[in-house]
């Protein structure tokens, strides 16, 4: 379990970059790196060190927990350290026009918000706000805020509004069913008995 995520606001990055991969968000030089406390210094490493300025929000302070992006975000590789990294920089959302499939389920894995707008709300969002502004999400209605603008509709994918609201991890929503479980296992030993000795 962990904690579940109601409500969340902080100031804001745009990195208006379509198809940002896992290889620019998280390098793969530090892949070796296995513990997940301390991953958010090589957040856009490689970004940071040729001083693109979509990266330049990693060392500004105080600090963004939004990111408000593009298409595609986090395409590429399926590497989950990318999501470590995120959320180890203090990361509570991203909002973008689309995300990479992997990507946005280890986003919900690890409690991040991974809020998908319709174009012309994302147009309107990037029209009405700038680096260092805050938004607000709501996770219940699906709806975010900024000072500027007044609500706008986002989408998560199937599941992630309840996952990330009850705070619950892949192993406690498997857990709901161990009692259909068990007896599925019973009814398998018993019909087909054979299968218990293979192996």
């Amino acid at each position: 379990m962990r904690k579940p995520v109601t409500h969340l606001q902080g100031a804001i990055a745009i990195l208006q970059r379509d198809d940002i991969d896992t290889d620019a968000i998280f390098p793969a030089q530090f892949l070796k790196k296995t513990d997940r406390v301390g991953m958010g210094t090589h957040l856009f490493a490689d970004w940071v060190a040729s001083s693109q300025p979509e990266a330049a929000f990693v060392t500004a302070k105080p600090p963004v927990h939004i990111l408000v992006t593009d298409r595609n975000f986090g395409c590429g590789s399926s590497r989950e350290h990318a999501v470590w990294a995120l959320a180890d920089y203090g990361i509570k959302a991203i909002v973008a026009l689309s995300f990479g499939d992997i990507f946005r389920n280890n986003c919900v894995k690890n409690g991040i918000v991974a809020a998908t707008l319709e174009p012309a709300d994302h147009a309107t969002l990037l029209a009405a706000v700038n680096d260092g502004d805050r938004l607000e999400l709501d996770i219940a209605s699906c709806r975010l805020t900024a000072a500027t603008i007044q609500l706008i509709g986002f989408s998560l994918a199937k599941g992630h509004q309840s996952q990330l609201l009850s705070g619950e991890d892949d192993i406690t929503r498997t857990l709901r069913y161990a009692t259909s479980i068990a007896a599925h296992e019973e009814k398998v030993a018993t019909e087909t008995p054979w299968l218990q000795r293979i192996g």
